[in-house]
């Protein structure tokens, strides 16, 4: 321990007779290509065998960290300290501790360093000292208002800078301690053995200045400054991030700019990005700073197999000076500081990687990457792609790069301090000296123990994680691209993967990485990039070329690739190449050389005979898939674009053989020549008609034009008119997406009866497809809902409506303003169900009536502790969905004076004859059911025979409602609800598509009804998931279907229990729910078992590989109705 004494005066002689390290001219970015390696001097090589390492043995050890290919090295502070604070409290800003050496060996080592190309980046602590620095000692003996005493802050009171927080909430009470000799109180940012300067004082900041200029005149490179949003203090603040800071460091970068060039300022500011920007100025402040929400947020999209944390900070951080740079790592040097995050993400991080509190200090948890990713090496090397790919410079701390452990019952961080592990012998090949001796014991564990962990061990063997590292930083350094490129994320549908691309110059580097611990696909729109060759970086593979249509890869757990995109013609073998499938025949329409009036002519007759009705029954929007199309034609049409590839708004009706009709939005579009031959090749299914005779083209779905999308959504935007042959399509704006860009379609999806356009991730236009007069429920809640303030409904943009003389108008489309999500909540779900049979299935098997406990339990507000670790963050946002449900339906029942709005009571003829309609629908499916028992393979015949058979028994929830006398009220509701129709926000959901089931009518789908409906769509949705999810785990092992079942069973009972009293809960004070928990539970039931037989029927239609979900639904005892509504009193 450091004891105040001074540098012996023949050392300081020495030293003075040794010429400065020689400065070499050097490009002044470098710190932009830059890999830094960070370390503890007294951890790294110990050279007198005294315990410690010093500066002659990391001297001695330059060879290694040169040959790791890294180009900077950050020391910790190494200054005399009493080292209560790893040497954070400084006693003497001039010196060299002398454990760790001499200024002299201070002085060699930075010559040795900078003779093989390393930099040296050292600690500038300028924010506090240590309480027994020589300045403090004689500050608290000086009288109040000298010279002396004014160099810390002082205070009579401990109340002032009350709005000030406290950073180290684990250990100190207060910012300000008392000091008795001083006889007041003296000012702390961090722990009370560590003063704060008065950096208003300029005596104080000269002083700064002389030991700043002191290490750099030494040689040093660049200088971390410690803690600096924390400099000044003033009242009525929170100080942190004062105007005055900045002012200090604009005088210490023009001292650098004046005297030494080529050196750099690295701000420690541990704050959100947009407040860490101003300490880059404009270009006049710090070279680089940290940028710390990024470190957690990896570790959280990697737990989470979701690349959003990682996506949305980056979004969400601002552009610097061309001449700055962000440094990023994977840990703050020994804590995954946790202070950049909400509390709940804190608990998630702390539940997912440090559940012994052992391994937590602070607001963060200490422990080394290896241990963090459960020493899997997969893992380990994703972590470090992501580092050394990522925008910023990246900094790899000691020990890593061989994948080393740590001691978590080591106080403070004193775990993940130990000394470096060279080699099998005695204390790892750090000290000589006698094991009692070490600063710090060894890790001696098996698995990470210096016996199986160590440099020399890896050294020998061509495929250790250290070899890879070195290939890895070898590979960054050949490519400025990832120091000083560009960062643009490409949306992929799996969210499991992350895709970007870094730009500098002339070189392009394609980045995909897959979070998940299963083997992803991933289809990644590349066309900017078409023409362009994908060569894997590490192996110099050549990938096929990227063309027009999405590239597809298939990434291993895990898995990463880095690719130079490269302009060279690469041949794509028999081995890589795809058989395309054969197109559909398509009929061919002969035109002249105008192309405007094919709809007007003779040609239309031609589309409706040969092309419209084939292209209607291949659309997974048509909604009559089930009957027979007798035929279609253009009832009305307008011009949307003119020129020789025109394109049209039209509108479809079809006919039945049954007789009914129906209409449908069709826009089409035209192309020609090469681009008309791609469109068909990669969208078969979206085109109409080839166009032959004077030029050569395609029909196609208009969905897929952009500038259809976008004169459309202009349309709708700017409330204009646009006359059609018969009638006109009207827009009507409510509110308009933000920023000043014009909106670019970027994504289409296709849905089962819409069709939806993203634009920019600003807004998204929902096309119906199938039409009906009246007003759209869709349109017509959401906008109802956000008039009333709620505001768990995307912000509606606006509506686009076709009009004709004497007719009602009918909707086309909607704009709803863009939500950030993670995906909708049948997508979370199945992941969380993912992660949960993959637990269950290490856990001891269920005993048979375990999952029952949800409803025999029915005295418990909340589940046991047991279900809550096994379920996990599901219930909770099971919890959210309950309340949110229950809130959106007091919203719709509190309406008054809207006839479409105003709620009714239910009647007992009301009940009567919404009872007979589920029964005639569950007649039909049933109905449905049998005649369909051909095309269904044996397990699933089996699963319908005994639901057949049941069918009385089955039906009676229907007769038992037609009894009720307390029914409730009827309101306008979702319709068709379920986890689909719900997005994942952070920390909340967003409800959505309020249009009800695609199959009913308008006037069904805009009918009042029991809110319970709703409910019961969600239930129905759990166990559809639940189901979904067991599936998904047994599919390779059908052996655990029986001994997984029940945990399914748990799952879905607790989380529709979790759901339920959060919705009872936000309803209690409303009337539209029956009265009587008895009565609720048997209307409940009837609307479950509707929803039940309404999918059983859509899967038939649809999907039949799929009946046996809604099969095993129905099959289930009707107890199990009973258990999700045991709902406290």
């Amino acid at each position: 321990m450091y004891t105040g004494e001074p540098i012996p005066e023949e050392e300081q002689q020495e030293e003075a007779q040794q010429p400065l390290p020689e400065q070499q001219t050097v490009d002044p970015l470098w710190y932009k290509d830059a890999v830094i390696y960070q370390l503890h001097v007294k951890a790294f090589f110990d050279s007198n065998n005294d315990g410690v390492g010093d500066f002659r043995g990391l001297t001695s050890k330059l060879d290694y960290i040169q040959d790791l290919g890294v180009n900077a090295l950050w020391l910790l502070p190494f200054y005399p300290t009493p080292l209560k604070d790893d040497g954070y409290d400084v006693a003497d800003y001039h010196n060299v501790h002398p454990q760790y050496g001499s200024r002299s060996d201070f002085r060699n080592f930075v010559r040795e360093a900078q003779r093989r190309g390393l930099k040296v980046i050292t600690e500038l602590v300028v924010n506090h000292t240590s309480d027994q620095h020589p300045w403090f000692q004689a500050a608290r003996r000086a009288p109040p208002g000298s010279p002396e005493r004014d160099y810390y802050v002082w205070s009579d009171t401990d109340t002032q800078y009350a709005g000030t927080r406290i950073i180290f909430t684990d250990t100190e009470q207060s910012n300000w301690t008392h000091d008795p000799v001083a006889g007041q109180y003296y000012w702390h940012r961090f722990f009370s053995h560590q003063p704060d300067l008065n950096l208003d004082n300029a005596e104080v900041l000269g002083a700064i200045r002389d030991f700043m200029r002191f290490w750099l005149d030494l040689g040093v490179d660049a200088l971390r400054l410690d803690a600096i949003p924390y400099l000044i203090e003033r009242e009525g603040t929170i100080n942190e991030n004062l105007p005055e800071t900045h002012a200090i460091l604009k005088l210490l970068r023009h001292e650098l700019d004046e005297r030494y060039s080529g050196r750099a300022l690295l701000a420690e500011a541990n704050q959100w990005p947009s407040d860490v920007r101003a300490y880059f100025g404009d270009g006049d402040e710090c070279h680089m700073a940290f940028h710390f929400p990024l470190m957690p947020r990896i570790f959280m999209a990697l737990r989470q197999e979701d690349r959003h944390p990682i996506v949305e900070i980056l979004n969400q951080t601002p552009e610097i000076p061309e001449l700055c740079q962000w440094t990023i790592f994977l840990r703050n040097h020994d804590e995954l500081t946790l202070e950049m995050v909400t509390d709940e993400e804190r608990d998630y991080m702390y539940s997912q990687y440090a559940a012994d509190p052992q391994m937590r200090v602070n607001v963060g948890i200490r422990r080394r990457l290896a241990p963090l990713m459960e020493n899997s090496r997969p893992r380990i090397e994703l972590m470090n792609s992501l580092l050394l790919s990522l925008p910023g410079t990246p900094i790899v701390y000691y020990g890593d790069e061989i994948g080393m452990g740590d001691n978590v019952y080591l106080g403070d961080r004193n775990g993940v301090r130990t000394p470096m592990q060279w080699s099998s012998d005695r204390n790892a090949g750090f000290s000589r000296a006698d094991p009692a001796r070490l600063f710090g014991p060894v890790i001696m564990d098996p698995v990470y123990g210096y016996e199986a962990i160590n440099v020399e061990a890896q050294e020998r063997t061509p495929f250790s994680l250290l070899d890879w590292m070195k290939r890895m930083i070898a590979l960054r350094k050949q490519h400025p691209v990832f120091g000083r490129g560009s960062l643009q994320f490409i949306p992929t549908a799996n969210r499991k993967v992350l895709v970007y691309v870094r730009r500098h110059e002339h070189d392009s580097v394609l980045c995909v990485a897959n979070l998940s611990r299963a083997v992803q696909p991933a289809e990644i729109p590349l066309a900017p990039f078409a023409g362009l060759t994908p060569v894997e970086m590490l192996g110099q593979t050549e990938f096929p070329r990227i063309g027009e249509h999405p590239y597809f890869l298939t990434l291993a757990p895990y898995g990463f690739y880095w690719f130079q995109l490269q302009e060279v013609v690469a041949p794509i073998t028999a081995r890589t190449a795809s058989v395309p499938e054969e197109p559909a025949a398509l009929p061919s329409l002969f035109s002249g050389v105008v192309w405007e009036s094919i709809l007007d002519g003779g040609l239309r007759g031609i589309v409706e005979r040969h092309a419209l009705v084939p292209f209607l029954q291949r659309q997974r929007w048509f909604g009559a898939k089930a009957r027979s199309l007798a035929a279609a034609r253009f009832v009305d049409w307008a011009l949307l674009r003119n020129g020789p590839t025109p394109a049209f708004l039209t509108i479809v009706e079809t006919e039945f053989h049954d007789g009914g009709r129906d209409r449908y939005l069709v826009p089409l579009a035209t192309l020609n020549g090469s681009d008309a031959e791609l469109f068909e090749h990669e969208h078969a299914s979206a085109a109409v008609a080839r166009i032959t005779g004077a030029r050569k083209g395609l029909v196609f779905d208009g969905l897929f034009d952009d500038e259809v999308c976008e004169k459309l959504l202009g349309i709708l935007q700017e409330s204009r008119e646009l006359p059609m042959r018969r009638g006109r399509a009207i827009g009507t704006a409510r509110q308009l997406p933000p920023g000043p860009e014009p909106l670019r379609p970027i994504v289409r999806a296709l849905d089962h009866s819409n069709s939806s356009i993203l634009f920019d991730k600003r807004a998204i236009m929902k096309l119906f497809r199938r039409l009906e007069t009246g007003p759209h429920p869709d349109i017509e809640l959401s906008e109802f809902l956000a008039s009333r303030g709620f505001t768990r409904v995307p912000p509606a943009g606006g509506h686009l409506s076709y009009l004709r003389d004497g007719q009602e108008p009918t909707s086309l489309a909607m704009l709803h303003l863009y939500v950030y999500n993670q995906g909708n909540g049948w997508q979370v779900t199945i992941e969380e169900l993912g992660r949960y049979f993959e637990q269950a299935a290490t856990r001891p098997p269920l005993r048979p009536d375990a999952a029952a406990d949800a409803g025999t339990g029915a005295d418990r507000e909340s589940p046991p502790a047991e279900v809550v670790e096994a379920i996990g963050a599901y219930l909770r946002l099971a919890e959210v969905l309950g309340r949110r449900t229950g809130a959106h339906h007091v919203e719709l029942a509190e309406a008054a004076g809207d006839p479409a709005f105003t709620p009714e009571p239910y009647t007992a003829d009301d009940l009567v004859g919404e009872a007979a309609t589920m029964q005639a629908n569950a007649e039909k499916q049933l109905a449905l059911l049998e005649e369909s028992l051909h095309r269904l393979d044996e397990r699933r015949q089996e699963l319908a025979r005994s639901l057949l058979t049941r069918r009385d028994d089955l039906l009676r929830p229907f007769q038992d409602m037609r009894q009720l006398r307390d029914a409730g009220v009827r309101i306008r509701v979702h319709g068709d609800y379920h986890l689909g129709q719900v997005l994942v926000t952070e920390g909340d959901i967003m409800i959505i598509d309020f249009e009800g089931e695609p199959s009913r009518s308008l006037v069904e789908r805009r009918a009042k009804s029991s809110p319970l409906r709703d409910v019961a769509g969600m239930l129905q949705s759990f166990a559809y998931a639940a189901l979904t999810g067991l599936g998904a785990a047994t599919l390779t092992r059908p052996d655990d279907v029986e001994r997984l079942a029940p945990w399914a069973q748990l799952w879905e009972n607790w989380v529709a229990r979790t759901f339920l009293q959060a919705y009872v809960s936000a309803t209690r004070h409303a009337s539209f729910l029956p009265s009587s928990s008895e009565h609720l539970e048997e209307m409940l039931s009837a609307f479950v078992l509707d929803k039940a037989l309404y999918e059983l029927g859509y899967e038939l239609n649809n999907r039949p590989d799929w009946v046996h979900i809604p099969l095993a639904c129905l099959l289930r005892p009707r107890t199990a109705f009973r258990l999700r509504t045991a709902l406290p009193a």
